[in-house]
């Protein structure tokens, strides 16, 4: 396989943001790929191995390898690609990612959606990457159990108190248990999942932004669009200019 540095049919910046259909599709293409989710998770199989694959891990398609995926079209992924791999990322293509290679990816997400690229960007994070390969472990049933809770009532009020008794663990058990296996705090998934929701009811309903943002567990409409704003870099009513709404 090319080495880095060699030329190249890909973009100039090997980073995108991309969203995904909720059908199922499938390709495969001659470059390697990392899709590494943002906000939510991401239904994936690469060469029969088929994961539900959430924020705080990653996956390697290696070049040529057929891959089906699909996910909910309001949700943003980070999408790498590259004529080279470290061999250590060839062992599997589900990795779980670790407190540094998390921070880096805040660095590149944000780097990303400026816009930006330094040289040698890429290569770094295939090798933090690299250095600390490992399988991305299932979902505990217990959590499995708050993650369909926090889903079901989004317009609620979402304590840890609430969420831990549904893990049937103590609260720092929880925190600690929920960061382990979604590499995020609870409040940082929640408000991920709530801005996720507040995307595709601003894209593909009329309703009222006060109506959207009370769905969103926010009754004031004012940090809503605050907090709307500071995700995406759009206000609400301007989002909905651009992405719908649909019929």
């Amino acid at each position: 396989m090319t080495r880095p540095g060699a030329a190249s049919s890909l973009s100039a910046s090997p980073f995108s943001l991309r969203r995904y259909q909720s059908d199922i599709q499938s390709h495969s293409h001659d470059h390697a790929q990392l899709v590494i989710p943002l906000d939510g998770p991401i239904e994936i199989e690469v060469q029969g191995q088929g994961r539900r694959l959430a924020p705080g891990s990653a996956c390697v398609i290696a070049p040529g390898l057929r891959h089906d995926y699909a996910a909910d079209p309001a949700l943003s992924f980070l999408v790498q690609e590259s004529l080279w791999l470290p061999a250590a990322l060839g062992d599997s293509p589900f990795i779980s990612l670790d407190e540094p290679q998390r921070h880096y990816l805040a660095f590149l997400h944000q780097m990303v959606r400026q816009g930006r690229y330094l040289t040698g960007m890429d290569q770094i994070w295939l090798s933090l990457l690299a250095e600390g390969q490992g399988m991305a472990p299932p979902l505990a049933p217990r959590m499995t159990r708050v993650q369909r809770h926090i889903e079901a009532h989004l317009a609620e009020p979402l304590g840890n108190a609430r969420l831990a008794a549904i893990a049937c663990l103590g609260q720092s058990q929880f925190k600690h248990a929920f960061r382990q296996q979604f590499g995020m705090s609870v409040s940082h998934y929640i408000r991920g999942r709530r801005m996720a929701l507040a995307r595709t009811l601003l894209a593909q309903t009329a309703l009222p932004i006060g109506v959207v943002a009370s769905r969103c567990g926010y009754q004031d409409q004012g940090a809503f669009a605050e907090r709307f704003l500071a995700e995406t870099g759009l206000t609400p009513s301007r989002w909905r200019q651009q992405s719908g709404p649909r019929p």
